[in-house]
């Protein structure tokens, strides 16, 4: 079988990180042949964060584009799938830069996953999008696949129809790497004592994820004089630097591409987001055994049961939020390192991801 992927880049997102380990997981078996498209030029560093990651095994063709989908990628898309005509072509970006495809090579079958929640997805597209996204989708043209429970609801909302699939989002376990001693001796320098309590987040700067509740929560901590300190690894924090340059517990390292080195000194991860589909960054320290606290946005609600499997604030207010964290706090160590792995390890790893959609795109095949 030949698959082909689509992301936007080999950055940091989630969406992209999924597909790189995808890529990966279907290289494996050695009677596929497996391509990867990604839209971004990779000559910016940026766009590929996580090259290094994907394996040898994968084809990988970048479209150079400057801005996203422009005419001249989509065009080169185009090209790319009529001479390469796979099996498969499984879409992480919008579904719409597969219409001269589903049109001229119908004897392909086409996957979009929907990243986040779809009312949000919809809201967020022009007019002409919109019709061409329930179009691709109504007729069933190209298979959505949902990422969670709370997604996979959305998805009926907003488009009105039960042809999605669920696959539940996993992710490659965190590693440590050979700069792990260096990360610990950065963070030791910045905790009080040993009893200071380590916070981190991951992820770039944006809208959704809200970082002003979080950093208004966690200046009310430091105004209050709690023993702790947040680590923030992402880009595009600049205007954040103004503001917190006089924090002594909030700290902003930028991108990492060792951030297992930085989980693996936390004792919460922390999410503060208005809407989220189901986020890697959330997996990937469950991963590593690292307690999560977040809001409850989206498929988020599917995995943190609160005082079960980390801690949800009861809605987005931030005085709730800034409460649930106080609790965490309050009852460190009552929620195990070894539990959440454990949880992770059941429910929500790579491994058994892949299967899933692998044996989604063999059972389509075969109709």
């Amino acid at each position: 079988m030949k698959i082909l992927l689509l992301t936007s880049s080999l950055g940091g997102g989630g969406a992209e990180r999924i597909a790189i380990s995808l890529c990966n997981r279907f290289a494996a078996n050695k009677n596929d042949e497996i391509v990867l498209v990604s839209i971004l030029d990779d000559s910016v560093p940026g766009n590929v964060l996580y090259k290094n990651d994907l394996s040898p095994q994968v084809h990988h063709i970048n479209l150079h584009g400057k801005t996203g989908l422009e005419p001249k990628a989509i065009w080169r898309l185009f090209r790319i799938i009529g001479s390469e005509r796979p099996d498969i072509v499984h879409c992480h970006v919008s579904a719409t830069s597969l219409l001269l495809p589903v049109i001229f090579f119908g004897d392909i079958q086409y996957f979009n996953t929907i990243h986040t929640l779809a009312e949000r997805h919809n809201a967020n597209a022009g007019i002409i999008k919109k019709m061409l996204t329930h179009y691709l989708f109504g007729c069933n043209k190209v298979k959505p696949i949902t990422i969670s429970e709370t997604c996979h609801k959305s998805y009926f909302k907003t488009y009105r129809n039960h042809y999605d699939i669920c696959v539940t989002n996993g992710s490659e376990p965190l590693k440590t790497t050979e700069k792990l001693e260096e990360a610990k001796k950065k963070i030791d320098a910045l905790k009080k004592n040993l009893e200071t309590t380590v916070f981190i987040h991951v992820g770039r700067n944006h809208p959704v994820k809200n970082h002003g509740r979080l950093f208004n929560v966690f200046s009310r901590l430091e105004a209050e004089g709690v023993n702790f300190i947040l680590i923030v690894l992402g880009d595009e924090y600049d205007s954040w630097n103004v503001t917190l340059k006089n924090s002594k517990n909030i700290f902003l390292l930028g991108p990492k591409n060792n951030v297992g080195d930085y989980m693996a000194q936390a004792d919460f991860f922390v999410l503060s987001s208005d809407f989220e589909g189901l986020p890697m960054t959330l997996l990937e320290a469950m991963s590593m055994g690292v307690v999560p606290i977040s809001t409850p946005a989206g498929g988020v609600v599917d995995v943190i049961e609160d005082g079960i499997t980390g801690y949800l604030s009861e809605n987005f207010d931030d005085d709730r939020f800034y409460r649930k964290v106080k609790q965490a706090i309050v009852e460190k160590g009552h929620i195990t390192s070894v539990a959440i792995k454990s949880y992770y390890e059941n429910h929500y790893s790579m491994e058994t991801c892949a299967k899933r959609y692998y044996q989604i795109y063999i059972d389509t095949c075969k109709k």
